[in-house]
């Protein structure tokens, strides 16, 4: 009698592929996102802990008994203790993050060039901020707040805390991840250089960390006058817009800020408070929003308060205001 070999059909064997390629297209991106999450945190833990440990140092040679003015002054001292590769000042402050823009925990966008100050970071600090690029090729965007609450000397007591961090399928894990010396400083961090998504904390997994809670804010990158609030004085620091006039170029330079050019009433109250605020222009007219005769409109002469109509073909100063 002859004898069969049994096997699988070439059928059997095409359909068992296409249901195992089915499975593993569904399971596939949840696997990589816990993947991607885990990994996202214990880089954060590891960055948070790079700056505690050499905060740490700077403690044990006395250099934070005592406040320092600024954020650039206090970086000057803690790039002698963290390998920082590159440093950029507020100004410069998207030339140290990866990308230009990046989504806030509210879900909007928001351009990096515009985390001036800590209220850019959702801190009450009216210090700039300082962009840090670290040897490892983290970037960071980093506050310092100059109370003298939090000065430690060296003799003082350190207090170390751990921190849970999610690693992926809806589960934590408690990282080594700082000490109290660090509660004199706040940041931004983006653990994977950019790859993606670009994202402050969401439902998907995030690479965009902080510290202690800094978030992302578009704050007020000028002055706040109680009363009228945020103020943002761009001067002639403005560029005519095609064939529009320079006070159509005016209203488009506010709006690029998402803001709005102050009309007359309102420039007159900063006018008078000119002596209070350092910031406020002391010479020169500046547009307002309110209409004049025909290609006119009324501006303010900040030398000693005249109003009057100006053509609006002729350059003049712009303040902002918000929204």
């Amino acid at each position: 009698m002859k004898k069969f070999k049994k096997a699988f059909t070439l059928a059997e064997v095409l359909i068992t592929l296409g249901v195992i390629g089915v499975v593993a297209a569904i399971t596939m991106p949840t696997v990589i996102a816990n993947i991607n999450e885990r990994v996202n945190s214990e880089r954060h833990a590891n960055i948070a802990m790079k700056v505690t440990q050499a905060m740490e140092q700077m403690r044990a040679h006395g250099l934070l008994n005592n406040t320092y003015p600024s954020t650039e002054s206090f970086v000057d001292e803690l790039q002698k203790y963290l390998k920082i590769a590159k440093r950029c000042d507020s100004s410069h402050i998207a030339e140290c993050w990866p990308t230009e823009k990046v989504i806030d925990s509210n879900g909007d966008e928001f351009e990096i060039s515009k985390a001036k100050t800590g209220k850019n970071l959702s801190l009450t600090t009216e210090t700039n901020n300082v962009g840090l690029v670290l040897a490892d090729g983290a970037s960071m965007i980093l506050n310092y707040n100059p109370s003298e609450t939090f000065t430690l000397d060296v003799g003082d007591g350190v207090t170390a805390y751990k921190k849970s961090l999610p690693i992926g399928g809806g589960k934590e894990k408690e990282f080594a991840y700082s000490t109290n010396v660090t509660e004199s400083i706040d940041f931004i961090t983006d653990v994977n250089g950019g790859k993606g998504p670009n994202k402050e904390k969401s439902d998907k997994y995030y690479d965009i960390r902080n510290l202690r809670g800094a978030t992302f804010s578009k704050g007020c990158t000028g002055i706040e006058i109680p009363g009228i609030g945020c103020v943002v004085n761009l001067g002639s620091d403005y560029n005519r817009v095609g064939s529009k006039s320079y006070f159509e170029s005016a209203m488009i330079a506010c709006e690029n800020i998402d803001m709005v050019l102050a009309d007359i009433d309102t420039l007159r109250a900063i006018y008078n408070k000119k002596s209070e605020y350092p910031e406020i222009p002391k010479i020169n007219w500046y547009f307002s929003s309110s209409s004049g005769r025909n290609d006119y409109i009324w501006c303010l002469l900040f030398n000693s308060g005249e109003e009057g109509e100006k053509s609006k073909s002729t350059k003049h100063g712009v303040i902002c205001t918000a929204k």
